[in-house]
């Protein structure tokens, strides 16, 4: 399913529990409405409206500020309840007009013959994938006592850099080790992980700093983080950070926690 229908049944049910919650809330708050006016000096009067055909309430004493509140309350909830509702329905109008298959989806419905006759127009997430991957470049060299091969068959300089590569393999997330990206104003760098998020077509960087305990090593990656947003380049966005010490080493369900948040 294309994400940007996902996204929009996403928020129709975030909408649905704030109209359900909005709705329980409004039915605790007492009858009627509030009325405000301003009298002599600027001074506010509080009036309570119940009968549509006194228009202009009953006094509240300032004394009884907790009925003011609720009043007030209930008028802002049920102003928020009602964009509630139009913002749901036409979700739902949306939603509705939705064809059965995305643009996007068309190509994958023909048949492999027709598949050889036909140059996609958008495409695949297959093609894409395997495109992106096919990308050469030059790493880091790795010094013979550092390696340790992953199921790829690749060489990275950690047992933590192990894990996650061959959990990315095993996830089929595309991804390349130690591909050099140049930062404005630093210089090149080599992000662990160059990843893809293969659904939103995104690249996003993952960098495992893993000798956190070491004080030059954890000034090095201030400053390289630094670089990083410097660059317009943020964590949670395009940026994932991964932390260890000797004493509180990365695990295996971190790792598997990161990839379904951010690449899947």
């Amino acid at each position: 399913m294309y994400h940007c229908q996902e996204e929009l049944q996403e928020r129709q049910q975030y909408l649905d529990r704030l109209i359900e919650k909005t709705g329980e809330n409004l039915r605790d708050l007492p009858e009627g409405s509030l009325r405000m006016s301003r009298g002599r000096g600027g001074k506010l009067w509080y009036y309570h409206v119940t009968d549509p055909s006194e228009p202009n309430g009953k006094y509240i004493p300032q004394g009884n500020r907790e009925l003011v509140l609720q009043l007030a309350q209930k008028d802002y909830g049920k102003k928020f309840l009602k964009s509630l509702l139009q913002e749901r329905s036409a979700i739902a109008s949306c939603l509705k007009k939705c064809p059965k298959r995305f643009p996007e989806e068309i190509y994958d419905t023909l048949s492999e013959q027709r598949k050889e006759l036909v140059t996609p127009i958008i495409e695949t997430d297959e093609m894409f994938s395997e495109r992106w991957s096919s990308v050469s470049y030059q790493g880091k060299a790795i010094e013979e006592e550092q390696k340790l091969v992953t199921e790829r068959g690749e060489c990275v300089r950690s047992k933590s850099e192990l894990i996650i590569a061959n959990l990315l393999a095993k996830e089929k997330i595309p991804y390349r080790y130690e591909c050099p990206v140049r930062l404005r104003r630093f210089g090149v760098v080599y992000p662990d992980f160059t990843v893809l998020n293969v659904r939103m077509r995104k690249e996003l960087y993952w960098e495992h700093m893993g000798m956190m305990d070491d004080s030059k090593y954890a000034e090095n990656a201030v400053r390289k983080l630094r670089a990083y947003r410097a660059n317009r380049i943020f964590q949670g966005d395009q940026l994932i950070i991964t932390m260890e010490t000797k004493e509180v080493p990365l695990n295996y369900r971190e790792i598997k926690e990161i990839i379904d948040h951010y690449l899947k």
